[in-house]
């Protein structure tokens, strides 16, 4: 700022000195004209005349010459400028006389510019440098296609050679190119290139730069990330499996051992007297309980089986509040005690893309999980909200139940997870999975005395 001051001052000063030297030359031009002419008139001597006006058209030219030779200067000061060329100095000193205020101020604004464009280029170095050596890949592109930045980190991610232009990530991955293309503006996608084994987090954003569209897309390897979260899915669902399964043979091998103990002499060969009949009774309701144990194992591995089947969505057009007020009704006889309110904040005219049954069966979930929670509760209460942000749907299921522990919080969605004492444990976990299968998402908030299960679409 006090440079820009100083600058500003010396262009001021030296505007004046120029102005000044030019009132000073066209005074002396019109103080020669006018003794020019008084020796005309009043005076005998021819010669005097000439010479004044041969002085007057010196004071001309030399006034010509200074104009065209500060003109002369200016426009090389300010083709300096369009040329980025801010070297240039000037010699202040002509002649031997005083300081010309004018190559001074020159030589000021240079020096400033010159000062100003180093600490671009430092700051251009800089970054670049710091692009070189984050592991984010980026690239930077202008509306038709230009690449204006690529590091490294995006060339050894995508596996591609530094590039002139975008479209040109076609000719080496036309499958990856496809991906990118399909990027919407601040969204995260992964995209997985068709070399190599990576899975890649990818954002796209869109600025403008001095008059100029642009759009950078970042990459970051997300493939370790992806292979803990899923090996510790896996381990969950394998602690869930090995739980339930658990639960179903031990007692089965309990009971067989109990009937072949019954069935067994002392010697360890089968009786060929009969039975007792209290004998006979307990091999009855070994059988019957082995049974029930048998047909809840073929029921869990039947809903696991219909897990990993899940239902494709037929989208189509829905209006909100209508299905809403519908599915509820289906849901009430069931929800004793439990009042479920619809929020004002619903539009009656809002209408979104999705698979009607399969939303119900979300939506029927939830309200039981939440009557479930409030059994026995005085004033118990369900609200069904809406809010809108951006391009989102936010459909809100709040309860005043006694609200989720935190330990349960993180693993409710976890397929077969269940605290309930009849139950498979995959309602939620399959709501999920129709949510995703709807590009959206379901999420869970819980504090004591409340419960909110949010449904993104």
């Amino acid at each position: 700022m006090a440079a820009q001051h100083s600058t500003e001052n010396l262009r001021n000063m030296a505007f004046n000195r120029f102005s000044l030297q030019v009132l000073v030359r066209l005074i002396l031009i019109g103080v020669t004209m006018f003794a020019g002419m008084w020796s005309y008139y009043e005076t005998d001597i021819f010669m005097s005349p000439i010479g004044f006006g041969v002085l007057a058209i010196a004071q001309f030219v030399a006034l010509f010459y200074y104009i065209n030779r500060t003109r002369s200067e200016l426009l090389v000061f300010f083709r300096s400028f369009d040329n980025r060329d801010f070297n240039k100095a000037y010699n202040e000193y002509a002649w031997g006389q005083s300081k010309d205020e004018l190559k001074v101020a020159f030589n000021s604004v240079l020096k400033t510019f010159k000062k100003l464009s180093l600490e671009r280029e430092e700051q251009y170095q800089y970054l670049k440098l710091v692009n070189e050596h984050v592991s984010v890949g980026l690239i930077s592109y202008k509306a038709d296609g230009r690449i204006d930045l690529m590091n490294k980190p995006a060339c050894e991610l995508l596996g591609v050679p530094l590039l002139g232009k975008v479209d040109q990530l076609e000719n080496h991955d036309a499958t990856l190119w496809q991906q990118i293309q399909a990027l919407e503006t601040g969204e995260k996608s992964i995209i997985v290139p068709s070399t190599g084994n990576l899975k890649l987090s990818a954002m796209s954003k869109a600025f403008k730069l001095a008059d100029e569209d642009y759009i950078l897309i970042s990459f970051q390897d997300i493939s370790a990330e992806l292979e803990e979260r899923e090996m510790d899915a896996w381990q969950k669902l394998i602690r869930v499996l090995t739980h339930e399964i658990m639960n179903s043979v031990t007692p089965v091998v309990s009971l067989t051992t109990a009937v072949k103990m019954i069935m067994q002499n002392n010697a360890g060969e089968l009786k060929t007297e009969a039975l007792a009949e209290e004998d006979l009774n307990d091999i009855y309701k070994s059988i019957v309980a082995i049974e029930k144990r048998g047909q809840g194992l073929l029921g869990f591995v039947k809903a696991y089986r219909d897990y990993t089947r899940p239902p494709i969505p037929e989208i189509g057009p829905m209006n909100l509040l209508t299905w809403l007020c519908d599915t509820v009704q289906i849901v009430k006889a069931e929800m004793k005690g439990v009042a479920i309110n619809l929020s004002p904040t619903i539009s009656e005219n809002l209408t979104i893309q999705a698979d009607e049954k399969l939303l119900s069966q979300v939506l029927i979930n939830l309200l039981k999980n939440g009557a479930e929670a409030m059994e026995g509760q005085g004033n118990a209460q369900i609200i069904i909200g809406s809010q809108t942000t951006k391009d989102r749907l936010h459909l809100t299921i709040t309860d005043n139940g006694p609200g989720i522990s935190d330990d349960i919080l993180k693993d409710i969605f976890i397929p077969f997870f269940t605290t309930k004492k009849s139950g498979n444990g995959i309602g939620l976990s399959l709501s999920k999975q129709i949510m995703k299968g709807h590009k959206g998402d379901i999420t869970v908030e819980s504090d004591a005395g409340e419960t909110t299960f949010t449904l993104t679409f």
